[in-house]
């Protein structure tokens, strides 16, 4: 069926204004202000509760992806983490709902696409979204009570922050030793340089804010009363704001919001904004932080300089500090980018650096990692702002950036709502108004204005207000050999000193709560309190999205872009690259969007780029076949513009593919290949199960083979080796340079290419037609060009050997994985596996894993595509104790689980959300060209999924998970006397 039309083409913001004057009260809210924001056909009405004095802001909006969220205003008192503790255990369990985990419970009871619960530096709030109108109902009810009459049992607190227990839980002479979800997780983002990098800059220069996610080092100290105490004293109505946006009527919300806050008093807040330190002069801090694998050792050193610059409520301020930092900072063709970034004196940008508006007050920060001189650095900068002051911006630039915030806001995005949530509240919780937010076009036009008035003083005022001759605070993060071996230590003495402490009674409690805490885990639950959507809900009949084939190879989507045409190409790589080259494709790829041609600087093109279109990649893509599993292996470029000016996409497309010059830009190519080293640890430690998937999985599919030479731990393995040997410049022209020259007669060719063209009317697809059919004519063709004979060369194989891989990383905990090989997309056993791995997930593996095992997070997954069924962990303490549980799922589900027809429409609850989640024009029917998924085939596995039985679930099981042989991969430190045992091999970067 199609698709309703999401978002109306025409949008009356007078009836709105009807609807709720000024002054009037709504279910016990008076309506303060009312604001019509045309730019984004919507209207915002700000009310506040009487008797609570709690804010609400609704953002009226004819899109059916409604958003809510309640947040409150959480100052951190000290870095135990007790706000992000809080966030979790208040999850556990309400009056209301009076069930172990109701939030994750919900999670397949519910067809929301987005849930989840975060903590801010000094807020926390709750969001969600969902298209369906009893589901919103459902989830604000859980929300609400959540929040404001969580049980907040002792043994949710033990769970979910911290506690002393036997490492094995019913041997009473086993170690005691530190658990905690939270725990966990934080010792998991200590582990990642880039967060351990930022939450030492945010203690020193914002001491006031501590560490709202919590310090490992001080989780430990956080008592359960205190909990108890931080939950009476922040989550309060008078201390909340809540927000909804969409088209589900406010008035049904503000009666159930006034419903639940009817019986809570109005509190004098004391919640006023945190400030940061006070720089009367410059000050400086110093630290040590985790050594980079990926980095050489005289590379090993952040750095950074940082300005004050005023307070986030002057709007327009801040509006002028973030497009100054886009002017300095932005691009290849940034001062500071040439100055630090190609000059050497830094790998790439730190992650603090830029403009922070999300406190109190804002931050003006430029710094490095890898840098080579911290003095060089520093002088260096102050130069760069000197310098600026003398010459003046080029006019295009500005008018380049304006050009982008335009685009984007005509870009339909299917989480707008959200977005904008995440944009207004951190400000909104600091006394930020967030109408002010809302004035898109008016603070545009104002900048317009000023600009054309006052030029480049308009941002010299800003330099010399709050940089020139002002303190600064400068701060440097040196990688030590010691670091992990020193966090390992420090936690080994904290729990020596708990344990000092303890005497035999002690011992028995800590024994006889673990036990209890077992039993409150594997205990059977009645949820008939939680309300849930059925699986009648769910429509049999997928969305569909006509397209026009406008030649054999030129596919078209006409739909309501605002303006705007996306287009997108692809050329089929299968049997055309060497296997030698195939790990340096992503690298040839990015090099593309980075070097430049015999006759311009990529600064140049990169102008040109953003002043006429909204942005343009190249990147690398493997996919699956959906009826062989057969991988297919492609090249792909983008571009998106206004109609008006698609054909400066192809302009820029034809510089990049045909004309860069790998030779005269060889010294970029250096800057690239150290600027993506300088990143990688950090990726590995956001997502290591991702990572420890794709390596398993490499044994058994040949797209996660190729996938593992383009993008898995193998091209980490590549980057850091060319990293570590760019000095010897024979070798670097030889085992690079010329490899990526040699890829480019392979991949950039006119032959089997494919485009998908996405705009609002049929005359500028038509345009698009003929502007492709020229650009086509540019590139090179014939099956010998450059020499080349038309050879054919086969895929990368599947990886052989040992399937039990440790790859070692200096984190504090691990990420594990186990694959198995399954069916394809079209075959009936995938949808029953998808079915399978939501069941498991969410009535074992969580429990198993996450509670039981202390791991973040923990699960299994069906890849529909790649045919492959994948248990994993995140964060974990115990990965061999979780890939001990992966191996007896299968047992578990044919001998032990319990599973009932509810809990089956559950598991496909939780399916349905992704699949029918709302998706932005660009992607309305798109699926078969990047997957060759047809709209038949969608149909099918639909109606797969939604016919799958329990004793389908039990028949896969059998055959394709009990007694198989797993590959298994784990990413993190070496775990002595195990992972050094026969049948595992150790890879090292």
């Amino acid at each position: 069926m199609l698709r309703f039309q999401r978002f109306a083409s025409t949008y009356s913001q007078r009836q709105v204004l009807r609807r709720y004057p000024v002054g009037a009260t709504i279910h016990g809210y008076e309506v303060q202000r009312v604001m019509p924001v045309p730019e984004f056909k919507l209207s915002a009405v700000h009310l506040v509760h009487s008797q609570t004095g709690s804010e609400h802001l609704h953002i009226d909006r004819e899109d059916s992806n409604n958003v809510f969220s309640i947040g409150f205003k959480t100052n951190p008192p000290d870095c135990t983490g007790v706000p992000h503790i809080l966030e979790h255990t208040t999850l556990c369990g309400s009056y209301k709902y009076p069930v172990r985990d109701p939030f994750f419970k919900m999670l397949n009871r519910s067809l929301a696409n987005f849930m989840n619960a975060m903590t801010g530096p000094d807020y926390t709030f709750y969001p969600f979204s969902t298209t369906n109108k009893a589901d919103f109902e459902n989830l604000m009810s859980v929300y609400l009570d959540a929040t404001l009459n969580p049980l907040l049992k002792p043994e949710d607190f033990y769970q979910e922050g911290w506690r002393l227990e036997h490492s094995q839980v019913e041997d009473p002479e086993s170690d005691i030793v530190f658990k905690g979800v939270v725990y966990n997780e934080m010792k998991g983002q200590v582990s990642n340089a880039n967060y351990y990098f930022w939450i030492k800059f945010q203690d020193s220069i914002y001491p006031s804010l501590n560490n709202s996610g919590g310090d490992p080092k001080k989780i430990t100290d956080l008592q359960y009363h205190e909990l108890v105490d931080f939950h009476q004293r922040n989550y309060h109505p008078s201390n909340s704001k809540t927000f909804t946006y969409g088209n589900i009527p406010l008035d049904s919300t503000l009666k159930r919001l006034n419903e639940q806050f009817i019986g809570y008093g109005k509190r004098k807040s004391s919640k006023r904004p945190l400030l940061p330190i006070e720089l009367g002069k410059d000050v400086e801090a110093n630290f040590h932080g985790q050594v980079d694998p990926m980095l050489p050792p005289d590379r090993q050193l952040k750095t950074s300089m940082t300005w004050i610059c005023g307070s986030p409520r002057d709007t327009y301020e801040t509006f002028l500090l973030k497009v100054l930092g886009s002017l300095l900072m932005d691009g290849h063709s940034s001062v500071v980018y040439q100055r630090l970034i190609e000059s050497g004196i830094g790998l790439d940008f730190s992650v603090n650096s830029g403009v922070e508006s999300n406190t109190s007050v804002n931050f003006l920060t430029i710094g490095v990692q890898g840098a080579s001189d911290v003095s060089k650095f520093r002088r260096t900068v102050d130069e760069i702002f000197t310098d600026v002051l003398k010459k003046p911006f080029d006019r295009q630039k500005v008018e380049a950036i304006l050009q982008q915030l335009e685009l984007g806001k005509k870009d339909h995005k299917s989480n707008f709502g959200l977005q904008l949530l995440y944009s207004l509240l951190p400000g909104w919780t600091n006394e930020v108004d967030p109408f002010e937010g809302l004035q898109f076009d008016e603070t545009l036009q104002r900048l317009r204005e000023d600009y054309e008035t006052k030029g480049d003083r308009l941002f010299y005022d800003l330099i010399n207000k709050y940089v020139i001759d002002k303190p600064c605070f400068k701060y440097s993060m040196q990688g030590s050999e010691d670091f992990s071996k020193n966090l390992e230590e420090e936690e080994k003495k904290r729990l020596q000193a708990k344990l000092s402490h303890l005497d035999e009674n002690d011992k028995e409690v800590i024994y006889r709560r673990g036990l209890l805490l077992q039993e409150k885990q594997n205990l059977k639950e009645d949820l008939t309190c939680l309300p849930s959507l059925k699986i009648s809900d769910i429509s049999r009949n997928g969305d569909s999205f006509p397209v026009d084939k406008l030649s054999p190879v030129i596919t078209s989507r006409i739909t309501d872009t605002n303006g705007i045409t996306y287009i997108r190409a692809k050329r089929k790589l299968n049997d055309s690259i060497p296997a030698e080259l195939y790990p340096y494709l992503t690298l040839f790829a990015d090099s593309l969007t980075s070097l430049g041609t015999s006759t311009e600087d990529y600064s140049e093109i990169e102008d040109a780029m953003k002043l006429h279109t909204g942005g343009i990649s190249t990147h690398i893509d493997v996919t699956t076949d959906p009826v062989t599993l057969r991988p297919h292996l492609y090249f792909k470029f983008d571009g998106w513009s206004l109609n008006s000016k698609t054909d400066h996409i192809f302009d820029i497309w034809k510089k990049l593919l045909v004309d860069t010059d790998f030779r005269k830009h060889s010294d970029k190519l250096k800057i690239l290949v150290r600027s993506l080293a300088s990143s990688n640890t950090s990726a590995v430690a956001e997502s290591g199960h991702s990572f420890a998937r794709g390596y398993a999985g490499a044994h058994y599919s040949a797209t996660k083979a190729i996938g593992e030479s383009l993008n898995g731990i193998e091209q980490l393995q590549l980057i850091t080796r060319l990293s570590n040997t760019l000095d010897d410049e024979q070798a670097f022209q030889t085992n690079l340079v010329d490899k990526l020259i040699e890829l480019k007669e392979h991949v950039i060719r006119s032959e089997n290419l494919e485009f998908f063209v996405t705009t609002d009317s049929h005359p500028s697809a038509e345009q698009v037609q003929t502007q492709i059919s020229k650009f086509v004519e540019t590139l090179p063709r014939g099956a010998t060009h450059g020499g080349l004979e038309a050879a054919q060369y086969p895929l990368l194989p599947m990886r052989a050997g040992i399937s039990n891989t440790l790859i070692d990383f200096p984190f504090q905990v691990h990420y594990a994985a186990s694959v198995l090989p399954g069916a394809s997309y079209t075959h009936v056993d995938g949808a029953h596996l998808q079915v399978l791995a939501s069941l498991l997930t969410f009535k074992h593996l969580h429990r198993e894993v996450r509670e039981k095992g202390g791991a973040y997070g923990g699960g299994a997954t069906y890849s529909a595509l790649d045919g492959l069924f994948s248990f994993y962990s995140y964060r974990d303490p115990h990965p061999l104790q979780s890939l001990e549980t992966f191996s007896k799922s299968a047992s578990y589900v044919l001998n032990n689980a319990r599973w009932t027809k509810a809990d089956l429409d559950e598991a496909k609850m939780t399916i349905f959300q992704q699949v029918d989640a709302p998706i932005s024009r660009k992607s309305e029917g798109i699926t078969n060209f990047y997957s060759n998924v047809t709209d038949a085939m969608r149909q099918a596995r639909r109606e797969q999924l939604l016919d799958t039985s329990l004793s389908d679930v039990q028949n896969v099981t059998e055959k394709y998970l009990l007694n198989k042989h797993p590959a298994n991969a784990v990413v993190g430190p070496i775990i002595d006397g195990k992972t050094t045992e026969a049948g595992w091999q150790v890879e090292q970067l």
